[in-house]
C-alpha cells in the first residue's frame, strides 16, 4: 500500500464487474477442485457419488452440481478422532496455525491454517476492514479472545496487515479493561482509538460503566468495528451503542471457517463482499439447496467455496446465514455485492406456522429501550410442533419498580405479538445477566439436550 491511502484496498478486485471476476475466478475454482480431489479422499468420493470428474468443474455455474458441505461433516469427524476433519488436504507440517470456531454453545471445532492461508485471511480482512474506515493510523483494542477463537490473533492480524496498531486486549476482567480505557490520552501519536468486539460486549460495557460512574462518552474511542453477532443489522440496536459511547459502530462480517470479509463502507449501504478472487459467495434456498440468482433484492442461504485454501479447503460451505442482497454500484466504487444479515436458517424456529427469526424478537425488544436493555435470549421447551408459547427471557433496567415492569412486559407481549405474529411468555432478568464477555446465545434448543440458561429472574 502506498502513503497515499487510497479510498479501496485492492481496486484491482473490488471494482471488477460480474464478468471480469467470474473470468479472473474461474481459473482459481478448476485449480482448487483438482486440488482437493488429489489430497482429499472425502472429497473425491463425494464427487464420484455425484458423477462429476474433476475437470467437470471449471466455473461458478458447475460448482452447483457439487454437493454441499456442512459443519456436521467436520464435526463429526473431529469427534470420532480426526484432528480437523475429513477436507484436510496439507501435510501437518505445513501447518502452523490452529484456532477454533467461537459458535456460543457446543464443542469448538478445530481450524487448520497454512502460512498461505493466513496470508490470504489477512488479505481478506484487510479489504472489509479497510472498506469499514479502518487506516494505520489507529489503534485497535481488541476484545476478542485470544485463548482459542479465530476472532482473536486471525483478525489480530488483519488489522496488522492493513497497518493499524492493535491493543492485544482478549476477553479477561472488564473491569480492568475499563481502567485501561479511561488511560488512553486524549491526544499524541495515535490519530485514533476504536473498539473491536461483539455489539452485545459492547453494550455490557455501557452498563459496568455506568455501575462504576464512568462516561463512556468522554473516552477518546470514537469508533467501533463489531463482529460476531448480527445486532448491529438491527437500526436500534447500532443506536444505542453510538449513543453511549459517542461513537460511530461499524458492521463486519465473517465466519470463522472462512474468514472475516464483509464490511460497510461509510455509506451504509449494506456489507460489501470483499472475497473476490479468494472466496467463491453462492446463494441458495435453505430448504432445497438450489441455487438463487444474486440479484437485486434475493433472499437466500449464504455458501462459500474457497480458491486457494491449503490446509483445508472448504467446497460450497453452508454458513446457515440467510441473507437480502443488494447489488450495483455503491457510491464508494465498489462493485461487489451488499447484503443484510435476516438470521441463521438454523437458528429459525416456527410457532404455529409463522417462521420467526432472533433478529425480529431483537427489534422488538429494543423498541422498549431503555426499559428494556436489548438483551434477550429465547428457550424452546419441546420439540416442534411448537404450538405453545416460547420462552423469553428479557433484561429490564433495574431502575424499574414491579408495576412499571409488569407495563414493560405487557407491552413487550403486544410488541412480540404484533411485530414477530407469535405469543410469548416474557421472563424478567435483571441488566447484565444475559450479555457477555464472548458471543451471547440467543436461542437454546433443550428438547435436543441442549443445557438452557439458568437465569435468576427478577421478582
Amino acid at each position: 500500500m502506498t502513503s497515499l491511502q487510497p479510498s479501496i484496498w485492492a481496486p484491482e478486485f473490488e471494482t471488477l464487474s460480474e464478468q471480469e471476476r467470474r473470468a479472473v475466478e474461474a481459473p482459481l475454482i478448476a485449480r482448487q477442485i483438482q486440488y482437493v480431489y488429489q489430497h482429499s479422499e472425502f472429497y473425491r468420493t463425494r464427487m464420484t457419488d455425484a458423477g462429476v470428474a474433476d475437470d467437470e468443474i471449471a466455473d461458478q455455474q458447475s460448482l452447483a452440481a457439487l454437493p454441499l458441505l456442512e459443519k456436521s461433516d467436520i464435526t463429526d469427524a473431529q469427534r470420532e478422532g480426526a484432528l480437523f476433519g475429513p477436507h484436510q488436504c496439507a501435510d501437518f507440517r505445513d501447518i502452523v496455525r490452529v484456532v477454533a470456531t467461537g459458535g456460543s454453545s457446543g464443542q469448538p471445532t478445530r481450524l487448520a491454517w497454512t502460512r498461505s492461508d493466513i496470508e490470504l485471511y489477512n488479505e481478506m480482512g484487510a479489504r472489509a476492514l479497510w472498506t469499514m474506515g479502518c487506516r494505520p493510523s489507529e489503534m485497535v483494542i481488541n476484545c476478542f479472545n485470544y485463548s482459542l477463537y479465530a476472532g482473536g490473533v486471525m483478525d489480530h492480524m488483519a488489522f496488522e496487515t492493513l497497518g493499524a496498531g492493535v491493543l492485544a486486549y482478549g476477553t479477561s476482567n472488564s473491569k480492568r479493561l475499563m481502567a485501561l480505557l479511561q488511560s488512553l490520552p486524549q491526544s499524541g501519536d495515535v490519530e485514533q482509538f476504536a473498539l473491536y468486539s461483539t455489539p452485545s460486549y459492547a453494550l455490557r460495557l455501557h452498563e459496568l460503566a455506568n455501575e462504576a460512574g464512568i462516561a463512556l462518552r468522554d473516552l477518546p474511542l470514537r469508533k467501533g468495528y463489531f463482529s460476531g453477532e448480527p445486532g448491529l443489522q438491527v437500526p436500534g440496536y447500532r443506536r444505542s451503542i453510538e449513543e453511549a459511547w459517542n461513537m460511530q459502530a461499524m458492521d463486519l462480517y465473517g465466519a470463522a471457517e472462512v474468514g472475516v470479509q464483509s464490511g460497510e463502507c461509510e455509506h451504509r449501504s449494506g456489507l460489501h463482499y470483499s472475497g473476490a478472487g479468494l472466496v467463491i459467495a453462492e446463494l441458495i434456498e435453505p430448504e432445497s439447496g438450489d441455487v438463487v440468482e444474486m440479484s437485486n433484492g434475493v433472499e437466500g442461504e449464504m455458501v462459500f467455496t474457497t480458491l486457494k485454501r491449503q490446509a483445508c479447503p472448504l467446497i460450497r460451505f453452508r454458513t446457515h446465514d440467510v441473507v437480502r442482497v443488494q447489488t450495483g454500484i455503491c457510491e464508494c466504487g465498489r462493485t461487489s455485492f451488499r447484503f443484510h444479515v435476516l438470521g441463521r436458517s438454523d437458528d429459525m424456529f416456527i410457532v404455529k406456522g409463522v417462521n420467526v427469526f432472533p433478529l425480529a424478537v431483537h427489534e422488538a425488544v429494543l423498541s422498549l429501550r431503555p426499559r428494556t436493555t436489548g438483551e434477550f435470549c429465547i428457550v424452546l421447551t419441546e420439540p416442534p410442533p411448537i404450538d405453545y408459547s416460547p420462552i423469553i427471557y428479557v433484561e429490564l433496567d433495574s431502575a424499574l419498580s414491579a408495576t412499571d415492569r409488569d407495563i414493560v412486559l405487557s407491552t413487550l407481549h403486544a410488541a412480540v405479538a404484533q411485530q414477530c405474529n407469535f405469543s410469548a411468555k416474557l421472563v424478567p432478568v435483571a441488566a447484565g445477566t444475559i450479555a457477555s464477555e464472548h458471543k451471547t446465545q440467543r436461542l437454546y434448543r433443550c428438547y435436543e439436550g441442549q443445557q438452557g440458561p439458568a437465569f435468576t429472574t427478577l421478582q
